[in-house]
């Protein structure tokens, strides 16, 4: 059995044996002190049951399980009382008795030492599963699953570390100080496989000889008593803090223009996200002050950050190119907001008041990952039901639809037929799915060669019909199409040896048909690209040389109406002064006035030449760089219109030669675009980059235009080639209007 495989079993039984600890023992949070002889209540924990049953400050302790409380092991070695049944009080001259028992578990200890806990585990392991299905040989991989596993243990054991309980004790100290260093092994194999790596391995070992010599000192300061374990632990984990995160930054700088950068981001934000709170509200405070900000309890539950983070790293192909997709997640992450926010408001109303903001934020995270897990697994139910009971209609409508969105996405064969197994394995009661290219080859999965003779004959005496569906008994087949000579057959196996409903056989065809165009458009373009590259190649292409003389002609005809319709026009009119000048008399001043009034036109033919050279070819562009060509684009707009146009370009980064003039293009055409159509009084124009982007952001305060007319084009290039010419570099163009309320655009291209 895989070691990995034999770490999550040996890590669900330790986990569950913890659990059941937890359960058997409640927080008590008493501390005591001895004084004269008696021991006395010194102090009373916020989420302990304790404080919960009335015990107050300067109460007397008279036994503890019966006996004298100085023999209780807990108020021995660390002055508190945890693990008990029973407590004998005295307050004045009334001596009550208390039993502990799992019942005593106050709200509190219920969410915070119990299910939170639980919950994080659990997901660690769901977690760990998927990575050990997708990623079986990679060593990152299992060290990260080693890591999710050990930090759901160090959140368990944190609890009955808090309660005294010596075995959870021992499992706390020894996972919390290797958490730091199985983090950063995990750092280093990752990118050492993406040969990006910045730090030496010895390093990550370093790190692990460090936190096991603190585990040590840790278990020495318990009977020398020289220092507190607490402040051994805590000063090791912000050590830790620092070093991996100066190491994650290090990278952060190291990898700049990477695209392995995003990953580095999406690691300190894990790291930030799951150990910041605990580290400056609780850790840093206690060091200092000996006293925490926050209590532990709410900055733990941070964690949870650390494996949801990887989770959307995974789902965002960003860490491991996973066949995963995120976009559930996000619909299902806003539609839990409205629930979350509202049960957050319900329990501070009525069940639990509290006035600090940090406790609210805690809860609501914790209700939003509650009510998240609640409508994944009602997905879960319905995918995993709806084949038994009657399908109805909007099932299919919402497959149908669900599949053609992510088919949309998807740039290879391979990726549009993980759509169509997906979809099957939601929608259809089968127990396994196959695509052959040949029905004559024999099948991966067990199967009745009988059944499946009876659908090759069936087959075989039937016209080929993309999404025909056969089936006999448990087999089914479904004809995906012929590409490049190489046909595709869908092949399944259900759990039940019934027929196919008629909507169940119309749906599938349906699907099937989708995925087939797909493909079949997939293939078309990539041999379009194909054939372009090799137009480039061949010297003589007759093709490609009408592509190109074609597109020379349509800039020349451009060129052409703008001559016609400005220069052209206006030398006319200075041709026919000219004559009228001639064949007129007229005195020496009326003559001076004529030709100073033919000179400021001929200056104003000079400038237009000059615009339509600029617009051609603008010289600032490469001359003085970006800023100063927008700068006098901006001033000769200034010159012909009222428009007031405030502007602002701040670009830290070099752009390409490519960059600058499509930016430049785009500004140009909007600028025109404001004279021609908006009615604008004024309008802004901000130019900076944004993670790892250029973004220019439009805004006027003109007529706008109505949405459903931005692609009508009509040979112009206006919005629409806008929004082409950035698709052409692969950016976004975002645009916001409606008619009478002004005209926004966001643009992002990526550097």
């Amino acid at each position: 059995m895989n070691r990995t495989v034999i770490a999550m079993i040996f890590a669900s039984i330790l986990a569950l044996y913890l659990t059941v600890l937890n359960v058997k023992h409640p927080l008590i949070g008493m501390d005591v002190v001895e004084k004269k002889g008696a021991v006395v209540v010194n102090d009373l924990y916020e989420f302990g049951w304790a404080k919960k049953h009335g015990i107050h400050i300067y109460d007397q302790v008279l036994k503890i399980d019966g006996k004298p409380p100085l023999s209780h092991f807990t108020v021995q070695k660390y002055k508190t009382i945890e693990q008990a049944k029973a407590i004998t009080i005295q307050r004045g001259n009334q001596i009550q008795t208390l039993v502990i028992d799992y019942l005593a578990h106050g709200t509190e200890q219920w969410l915070y030492y119990i299910i939170l806990p639980t919950c994080f585990f659990l997901f660690a392991v769901r977690l760990s599963i998927f990575l050990l299905r997708l990623r079986p040989d990679s060593s990152s991989a299992t060290v990260l699953i080693y890591l999710l596993l050990s930090t759901g243990l160090c959140y368990i054991s944190a609890s009955l570390s808090a309660k005294h309980a010596p075995f959870g004790r021992q499992i706390f100290s020894g996972v919390f100080f290797m958490l730091p260093p199985l983090f950063l092994h995990f750092v280093y194999n990752y990118f050492e496989k993406e040969k990006k790596i910045w730090f030496a391995k010895k390093i990550v070992f370093s790190l692990y000889g460090f936190n096991v010599v603190m585990f040590i000192i840790s278990l020495m300061s318990i009977p020398f008593r020289s220092i507190s374990e607490t402040e051994v632990l805590l000063t090791a984990f912000f050590i830790n803090m620092v070093i991996i995160l100066a190491l994650l930054g290090k990278g952060f700088v190291d990898l700049k223009k990477d695209e392995q950068q995003h990953t580095v981001k999406g690691l300190l934000l894990a790291i930030s996200l799951s150990t910041i709170p605990f580290l400056f509200f609780y850790s840093l405070p206690m060091l200092v002050m000996k006293k925490w900000i926050l209590p532990a309890e709410l900055t733990v539950s941070f964690l949870f950050a650390l494996p949801i983070v990887f989770f959307y790293l995974m789902a965002t192909d960003q860490l491991f190119q996973l066949p995963f997709s995120i976009e559930r997640l996000k619909y299902l992450g806003l539609f839990a907001l409205f629930p979350s926010f509202f049960m957050m408001i319900v329990y501070n109303q009525w069940i639990h008041r509290s006035s600090k903001w940090a406790e609210l934020v805690v809860l609501f995270s914790i209700v939003y990952i509650i009510v998240l897990a609640a409508f994944y697994i009602k997905e879960w139910l319905d995918r995993k039901w709806r084949a038994k009971l009657r399908m109805q209609k909007h099932f299919y409508e919402e497959s149908l639809y669900r599949i053609s969105e992510q088919l949309k996405k998807q740039r290879t064969v391979e990726g549009a037929m993980y759509c169509l197994e997906k979809e099957l394995q939601e929608i259809l009661d089968v127990e396994k799915i196959e695509v052959i290219q040949s029905i004559n080859e024999p099948l991966s999965f067990e199967y009745n060669e009988e059944h499946w003779a009876n659908i090759v004959q069936k087959i075989n005496g039937a016209p080929l019909s993309i999404g025909r569906v056969t089936e006999h008994r448990s087999l089914f087949v479904v004809f995906i199409g012929s590409f490049r000579q190489t046909p595709l057959w869908l092949v399944g196996k259900k759990k039940r040896p019934l027929s196919f409903r008629t909507e169940q056989k119309d749906w599938l065809s349906t699907i099937v048909y989708y995925t087939s165009m797909t493909i079949e458009n997939m293939l078309k373009v990539e041999e379009l690209l194909k054939e372009l590259d090799s137009l480039k190649e061949k010297e003589h292409s007759i093709l490609f040389t009408r592509l190109m003389f074609q597109w020379s002609e349509r800039e020349r005809k451009k060129l052409a109406i703008d001559l016609h319709d400005t220069l052209l026009q206006d030398l006319i009119l200075l041709k026919k002064k000219v004559e009228n000048l001639r064949i007129q008399y007229m005195g020496t001043e009326d003559m001076q006035k004529r030709l100073s009034d033919m000179e400021e036109e001929i200056l104003d033919v000079i400038d237009v030449t000059r615009e339509i050279c600029h617009e051609l070819r603008p010289p600032f562009l490469s001359q003085m760089g970006l800023k100063q060509a927008i700068s006098q684009l901006i001033d000769r707009f200034h010159l012909r219109t009222n428009i007031k146009v405030k502007w602002n370009v701040h670009i830290q980064a070099k752009l390409g030669e490519e960059q600058e003039l499509a930016i430049y293009r785009i500004i140009q055409e909007l600028l025109n675009n404001a004279v021609k159509h908006s009615q604008a009084s004024t309008l802004q124009l901000v130019l900076d980059t944004q993670d790892e982007a250029v973004q220019l952001r439009y805004v006027d305060d003109g007529v706008g235009i109505e949405m459903e007319k931005l692609n009508d084009h009509h040979g112009n290039l206006g919005l629409f080639g806008i929004k082409e010419r950035v698709q052409g570099l692969g950016g976004t163009c975002q645009i916001a209007s409606s008619y009478g309320s002004g005209l926004e655009i966001t643009i992002t291209i990526p550097l």
